[in-house]
């Protein structure tokens, strides 16, 4: 499994330089595992062999090997080793909304989700005018959604508390590998169409601390894709801020529940 990872990490690194190094490891052996090169059981090499093999530190291959623990990704079995984990490891997100399109027009497969936050909001703010008053309070996602080990999008959910029932107490790792719709199908919502804003604006310092740190002190501009999934009655059930730094892919926003509003 050596070569194809360390061809895998030279492309990670040499793609997206600005990127962790432990993240470049982390999405690479992902990729590996998603298209079946490294199949359920298979045993990794020792933190000090991939080290040894790769053009990482000790620290990075441990802090990336801790983050697929983590994650479900990879288990670890005392005195035995590291080993790719049993169950769902698919990665691509799906949504009728927008997808992410590379240089040559094919279509991402591979987004990475990262929980940062979980919260409920009791206060009033711009979800309440979007979602509708709720005694309950609501229901806070942040994620970090990584494209196709390219670039990070900082995301942003807000859903009513009597509307994301379970989704409010799973695991983190369910958040982290599937989009907030087949969630809300699997509490007895459905979604039936989707509104988008999207419009250029400057990241806030918040946003840029979590996907682009280096520009964090100037911000660059990017691009704020809002999306508002609406049921049968218009009654918006999800409300998706999404903020996009620049990059060298296209967003399509070509599907049949768009309604794109100027």
């Amino acid at each position: 499994m050596l070569i194809p990872l360390t061809e895998r990490v030279a492309r990670h690194l040499a793609d997206s330089p600005r990127t962790p190094k432990y993240l470049c490891l982390r999405d690479a052996l992902i990729e590996l595992i998603v298209e079946g090169e490294l199949a359920e059981g298979t045993r990794l090499p020792t933190e000090q062999e991939l080290a040894a093999a790769l053009p990482l530190s000790l620290g990075t291959v441990q802090k990336a090997l801790r983050d697929l623990v983590d994650s479900g990704e990879l288990t670890r079995r005392r005195r035995l080793g590291t080993f790719v984990a049993g169950g769902n490891h698919r990665r691509e997100i799906t949504t009728p909304a927008f997808a992410f399109l590379r240089s040559d027009g094919t279509r991402v497969r591979m987004v990475l989700i990262r929980l940062l936050r979980r919260e409920t909001l009791r206060r009033h703010g711009a979800w309440v005018e979007v979602l509708g008053e709720c005694a309950a309070g609501y229901l806070h996602l942040v994620r970090q959604d990584r494209i196709d080990g390219a670039f990070d999008c900082y995301t942003e959910i807000y859903l009513r508390t009597d509307v994301a029932g379970e989704i409010a107490t799973m695991p983190a790792e369910t958040l982290e590998h599937e989009s907030v719709l087949p969630l809300l199908q699997a509490q007895g919502h459905e979604p039936s169409t989707a509104e988008n804003r999207i419009g250029h604006a400057r990241l806030p310092k918040a946003v840029a601390r979590a996907i682009v740190p280096e520009l964090a002190e100037t911000p660059p501009p990017g691009l704020r894709l809002e999306t508002r999934y609406r049921n049968a009655e218009g009654r918006v059930l999800a409300w998706q801020v999404m903020y996009i730094p620049p990059n060298d892919y296209r967003l399509s926003l070509t599907t049949p529940l768009w309604q794109l509003d100027a």
